[in-house]
């Protein structure tokens, strides 16, 4: 009498799993992307294979409870339980809809924007959000640790021109020296003002987003989405769940595409420094639209310090969004 009606429930969340399962082998068929279901699964499976059968245990018997003694609250929080799971089963094939979409977006945006200004050194069809991002940001911290080493260089040069100094003796008069490179103490000045006011900083800015990126691209898909949705599964640890999801996909997506933007309008600004070369010369840096010009340097201060407080503030107001709308489902 009691195991029927657990049989019937294990039954029919066998069949909604395998189902859900042969879903994603289709998503993953139609994904310009890796699937990022498959990538789960083959992570953290065991994981989630041992609590979604823990959980059809406990849904199975508290129906079976419910139905016997004729309480309704348990009945109800079974059946509560299986839309639960059915649906954080759902979301789990439908992350690999959400990467499979980022893609072709993002494929859309570029050939359809970039592609006419010839901007592509980091993007392919059919490219990841957060290779394009991480690949931009390695090309990005490239430009900035050469600026970085012919500043320090020009430093240390026009230190050592301007303490060279000729002296002339005169016989039965006084020596007479002559520094005749000395004004290029004020060159190693600026150098050394531009090195260590701007330049470094943003080195070091652009450094950590370039690990942060990284850490995205190896870790977000790998672990933290796994571990969402065992948390989503698990009905103490559902909203923590919920946050996590919001977490993973906004490091996943809006993250790497906000860097994706941010960074091909670095790459775009390269083509606009002769409309205002006349204004970027300066004596000691020369021109202002060379490798180690007044533009190159400008071109590091938005990505280094102002464009990663727009991603954060556009990143913290997604996921309060999502974490809000997966709270309302359930």
């Amino acid at each position: 009498m009691v195991l029927c009606p657990l049989f019937r429930i294990l039954g029919f969340g066998s069949k909604v799993i395998f189902a859900i399962f042969l879903l994603a082998s289709s998503a993953h068929a139609a994904s310009c992307v890796q699937s990022a279901t498959s990538t789960i699964i083959s992570e953290q499976g065991v994981l989630i294979g041992i609590i979604l059968m823990l959980t059809v245990i406990l849904i199975a018997i508290a129906y079976s409870i419910g139905n016997i003694t004729s309480n309704t609250k348990l009945t109800v929080f079974a059946k509560d339980e299986l839309y639960h799971l059915f649906f954080s089963m759902l979301m789990l094939v439908g992350f690999t809809a959400i990467v499979g979409f980022s893609c072709s977006t993002m494929e859309y945006f570029y050939t359809s924007t970039f592609e006419n200004l010839g901007t592509l050194k980091c993007y392919t069809p059919g490219s990841e959000l957060s290779s394009v991002s991480t690949c931009y940001m390695k090309l990005v911290k490239s430009d900035a640790e050469q600026i970085a080493r012919e500043y320090l260089t020009q430093y240390i040069d026009n230190q050592m021109y301007a303490t060279f100094s000729m002296t002339v003796q005169i016989p039965l008069l006084n020596a007479q020296t002559v520094s005749a490179d000395s004004y290029k103490k004020v060159y190693a000045q600026q150098y050394d003002m531009v090195l260590n006011s701007f330049v470094i900083p943003a080195l070091l800015s652009i450094n950590i987003q370039k690990m942060l990126l990284e850490f995205i691209s190896a870790n977000v898909i790998q672990w933290v989405l796994p571990i969402a949705f065992v948390f989503r599964v698990f009905f103490p640890t559902r909203q923590m769940g919920n946050f996590l999801i919001a977490l993973s996909i906004g490091l996943y997506i809006i993250i790497p595409a906000m860097y994706t933007f941010n960074l091909a309008m670095y790459d775009i600004a390269s083509l606009d420094c002769t409309s205002y070369a006349g204004s970027t010369y300066d004596i000691v840096f020369g021109d202002g639209c060379g490798t180690y010009g007044f533009w190159n340097v400008g071109r590091l201060l938005p990505q280094a310090f102002f464009l990663p407080n727009l991603t954060i503030a556009i990143f913290v107001t997604f996921m309060a969004a999502v974490n809000k709308a997966l709270r309302v489902i359930g």
